[in-house]
């Protein structure tokens, strides 16, 4: 039985893909453990895998909180953000836990791209198979930033950290970065098609999901707006979103005169009042109710977009940060949604895009062929792992 040790960071949509690869890795028979935040425990334990924190719930409310800073300016906010947070200690803590599970010949790391920086330095040190897995094609168009801030403004603590398991500096941060032995995007060849296209040794599996892992009820509220033809309003699950997301989302429902499903985790960052016909929910069962909206309003991230792809639900994205513009650019060319950048967040923009999805009488016809291909990857994810071990 081989021993994977899956590495992740982030929100929901960075932690459940590695959930759903981990559930499906046991049941083809391995043995999975999930290190990342406290709160997923019992859904990472839900499927089955075991798992080990690396944080605890105050700590990841903390850096969830603290987030926001990453999108300034200036390189060195990475560097200002892990000392802030810890990260370069907790970088440590994981290469430790990733010793203790080492059992040589049969074990795999598995990290999340650009932040499990862990799993590549274990796995150099142990000689260990590793893959990192992107889940949003900006992380490999980030490369050469990412890069950059490595060396330039994070190099010491890291190499640090690497002298804790005998490991010299790193001495051309382009190799190392690019060194895993398997790289995975999940994500599906349409959307790869439809921008930059993935670097060559990317090997692309499709879309993860991960939101089937909650097995919560429809609220009976969300029931009823869903049954008087609402759209869905969501800026994910994390704070690293606009501050006028929710204001311009909500103003634009209300001025289209439509109801909506606001879903938001944190309920300070939605409008205290909200209009008629408008509910906040901190979070729904999407795999339940996305295909029963007329639209989705949301912030551009890859896992919602594919998401109502998969469900056949129009969508217009209110996109801040380069990942979710090149997610909304991306969308755009395969006439699947519309998008608009934070300096065009207001009503008069918003509301015409948004009453052209819920008139878009043709596009059930346009999303049709790309909903079975945005169905779940992870199958093949797993079976790419599984070579992994045996190469």
């Amino acid at each position: 039985m081989t021993g994977v040790v899956l590495v992740t960071h982030g929100t929901h949509g960075d932690v459940l893909p590695f959930v759903g690869l981990g559930r499906v890795l046991r049941e083809r028979g391995h043995r999975v453990e999930l290190l990342t935040h406290a709160p997923f425990e019992a859904v990472a334990r839900r499927a089955g895998l075991e798992f080990t924190a690396i944080d605890t719930e105050r700590d990841y409310e903390r850096y969830l909180a603290d987030t926001p800073m990453l999108l300034g300016a200036g390189m060195d906010r990475w560097r200002r953000f892990y000392d802030a947070i810890g990260l370069f200690d907790q970088i440590a803590y994981e290469c430790e836990v990733l010793k203790a599970r080492h059992v040589p010949g049969e074990t795999v790391f598995v990290g999340r791209h650009t932040t499990a920086v862990s799993t590549l330095f274990a796995g150099e040190a142990l000689g260990v198979p590793v893959a990192w897995v992107a889940v949003t094609p900006v992380q490999y168009m980030s490369e050469r930033p990412a890069v950059h801030m490595y060396r330039e403004t994070m190099a010491d603590r890291l190499d640090t950290v690497r002298a804790t398991l005998g490991l010299g500096p790193v001495g051309d941060w382009g190799a190392w970065f690019t060194s895993a032995g398997l790289h995975l995007g999940l994500w599906p060849d349409w959307f790869d098609r439809a921008g930059i296209a993935a670097p060559a040794r990317a090997r692309l599996t499709g879309a993860p999901y991960g939101d089937d892992t909650f097995a919560d009820p429809v609220p009976p509220e969300a029931e009823r707006l869903l049954e008087r033809g609402a759209v869905i309003v969501t800026g994910g699950t994390g704070r690293m979103i606009h501050e006028r997301f929710y204001p311009a989302a909500v103003a634009a429902c209300a001025e289209a005169g439509v109801p909506a499903l606001v879903v938001a985790r944190h309920r300070d960052l939605v409008p205290d009042r909200l209009p008629e016909g408008v509910a906040w929910f901190p979070h729904l069962p999407f795999h339940r109710v996305m295909a029963r909206a007329r639209a989705v309003l949301h912030h551009g991230g890859i896992g919602t977009v594919v998401r109502a792809v998969a469900a056949g639900v129009p969508q217009v994205l209110l996109a801040h940060g380069f990942d979710r513009s090149d997610n909304g650019m991306r969308l755009a060319r395969l006439g699947l949604g519309s998008w608009l950048p934070e300096r065009r967040w207001t009503t008069g923009e918003i509301v015409p895009l948004l009453r052209a999805a819920l008139a878009d009488d043709g596009y059930a016809a346009r999303v049709a062929p790309y909903e079975q291909s945005a169905q779940p990857g992870l199958r093949a994810a797993a079976q790419a792992v599984e070579e992994l071990l045996e190469s």
